[in-house]
């Protein structure tokens, strides 16, 4: 609700109660820099003297040193990227991951400190506390790349700090771990693949990771409408979206690019199997009770019932399936061109200008692979590249 201090002409009222009763305050709402509302709000021990300060504010002439009192924080200098400057350049997926991140380690300890008064000693004692609590090494590291860009950005381009004030944030602090990634061969996956102790729904989930590499947000996302079994493709034209609450809605697969990834016969076959009753809205794989995707830890405990029962790697998830499966790809089957498959798994804007431009899925080449595949899953003796 607007008070008198939000229209140009701010206010001067009496204190009536509490330890300042008997002075007087004045409030003065202006825009800043950044065309945020700001409020100045000073305690006068008399009437006259608040008026004073009221009509030099109303004139300027008080508002500049009024402002330099207050200075620009690191929680309201990330909340104006996050609105202004970032959505130029990042998706709102991104966007989302940096602020949940900010909100939820950074704000209570540096949201209301100054840019220019942050210590690298308190930094690295906030780094060191992260650790202490239980924050993996990899997100620790995400904090403080998204830190050192902020408080970058603060300096170039837009000046908010002078150019010979250092970076705070970047200071050295121990690697994480990097997860050795699992590539199965086409023998590994077809001995999976029969494994009898899988359901149907399994079998097909399996098979859809493996042979057809999709990411796993466009696997929770599957729908009946979405196999084109009379052309042979599935068409990844959505995606389940986690946002930075942990919700999840459905939205476009990564990078907001659509595609139609090849279906083999033998990915055909379990599809067909598991879907011969779906309606074209369904779910291939739906939540419990609900005609919703899977949230994601659902999902991964029916890959780790998967993985048990079939005697995959323990430690292989659902994307060492895409990267196994693009492995084979590119090791397996050189009639593969790198454009088709590029298209297949959703990199298609990876390399030139003529490529992302002057290129379209062909339904020859997507026949040499979709064979290939097949010819691989169907095969006894596979040669395995090193």
């Amino acid at each position: 609700m607007a008070t008198r201090a939000d229209n140009k002409d701010g206010s001067c009222r009496e204190i009536l109660t509490g330890k300042l009763a008997g002075k007087w305050r004045v409030q003065f709402a202006y825009e800043d820099e950044f065309y945020r509302k700001q409020r100045i709000s000073r305690v006068f021990p008399t009437k006259t003297d608040a008026k004073d300060f009221l009509k030099d504010l109303r004139r300027g002439s008080k508002i500049e040193s009024a402002k330099e009192k207050k200075e620009l924080t690191l929680g309201g200098w990330f909340d104006w990227l996050a609105e202004n400057d970032w959505p130029e350049s990042l998706d709102e997926k991104t966007i989302n991951n940096r602020q949940g991140r900010f909100n939820k380690h950074v704000r209570s300890t540096f949201g209301n400190v100054p840019l220019t008064k942050i210590d690298p000693l308190t930094v690295r004692a906030f780094y060191k506390r992260l650790r202490a609590d239980g924050v993996g090494d990899a997100t620790v590291h995400g904090i403080k790349a998204n830190l050192v860009r902020v408080f970058n950005q603060a300096v170039s381009p837009y000046g908010r700090v002078p150019m010979t004030h250092a970076n705070p944030f970047r200071l050295t602090i121990a690697s994480p771990t990097l997860r050795d990634a699992v590539a199965i061969t086409p023998d590994q996956a077809k001995t999976a693949l029969a494994n009898e102790s899988l359901t149907h729904k399994e079998r097909a989930m399996l098979a859809t990771f493996l042979l057809a590499g999709l990411r796993l947000g466009e696997q929770m996302a599957l729908t009946r409408e979405q196999l084109l079994f009379d052309q042979n493709l599935i068409a990844i034209d959505r995606a389940v979206v986690l946002d930075k609450k942990g919700g999840q809605s459905v939205g476009l697969p990564k990078g907001g690019k659509k595609r139609l990834a090849v279906m083999c016969p033998t990915l055909k076959e379990f599809l067909c199997e598991l879907t011969q009753e779906l309606k074209p809205h369904e779910c291939l794989w739906p939540a419990e009770h609900k005609a919703h995707p899977r949230m994601k830890r659902s999902v991964y405990r029916t890959w780790d019932d998967i993985v048990t029962q079939t005697g995959l790697p323990a430690d292989m998830s659902p994307h060492d399936c895409r990267l196994s499966h693009i492995n084979w790809i590119e090791k397996l089957l050189p009639e593969v061109s790198p454009t088709t498959l590029k298209e297949h798994v959703g990199h298609a804007s990876g390399t030139s200008v003529t490529e992302i431009n002057y290129t379209r899925p062909l339904t020859p080449a997507q026949d040499i692979l979709r064979n290939g595949l097949e010819r691989l899953i169907e095969s006894h003796a596979i040669p395995v590249a090193n």
